[in-house]
């Protein structure tokens, strides 16, 4: 059975929003709504729109795969795959609901088509956050630690759990949006999320004070 197209959006409800994970640094949805014509401006002649697409989503996307368990290079060869999918359906596009769940519904589709086709090597010594600048030394330490723990909690979670949080936490998606992505009731994926953030919780470490 094939993963689900990537359909035109339609709106759904959104839901609440989960709680962060400790340690994670999800992107703020702040912004996001200015970047939903990007492809109407593509589609009419502005190349550099498709520029800040790739500037805005690529980093996200490349999160996205590696926490699957890409390595580097595969990841960065499905986040090129992923934008050929956008051109090739660009005609396709209406800008009805949010720009970013129909990348991250495409980048889910290839990774289903990839792991059908053969067992990823679950990798977990990738940067959680490929878009984060670089901080001081000391900082540096603190944000390795934090990370490392937050890897090691997430491999010992089941994948759909993992799925979820990546979703719901890491990629700030709406409930709905996830919903939509999953194909269940908005009510479970609120439900599952709540149970995973718990079990992610009881597997981190306490932060020190």
């Amino acid at each position: 059975m094939n993963p689900p197209p990537e359909p035109p959006f339609s709106p759904v409800d959104s839901g609440s929003e989960p709680d962060p994970i400790p340690g994670s640094r999800p992107e703020s949805p702040s912004g996001s709504a200015e970047r939903e014509d990007l492809l109407l401006r593509y589609r009419a002649g502005d190349e550099a729109a498709f520029e800040e697409l790739v500037e805005w989503m690529g980093p996200r996307l490349l999160g996205y795969f590696l926490r699957q368990g890409a390595s580097p290079s595969v990841a960065d060869d499905l986040v090129q795959r992923v934008f050929v999918r956008v051109l090739q359906n660009l005609d396709r596009y209406r800008p009805q609901g949010r720009l970013d769940a129909w990348l991250l519904r495409i980048a889910r589709n290839l990774w289903i088509d990839r792991t059908r086709r053969k067992r990823p090597l679950l990798r977990f010594d990738e940067d959680l956050d490929a878009e984060d600048p670089r901080p001081g030394p000391d900082a540096m330490a603190v944000a390795a630690d934090r990370a490392a723990a937050l890897r090691d909690a997430l491999r010992r979670l089941d994948p759909a759990s993992r799925e979820l949080l990546e979703l719901a936490v890491l990629q700030r998606l709406p409930y709905g949006e996830v919903a939509r992505l999953l194909g269940v009731p908005v009510g479970t994926v609120k439900s599952r999320v709540h149970y995973a953030l718990r079990r992610l919780r009881s597997l981190l470490p306490p932060e020190s004070p």
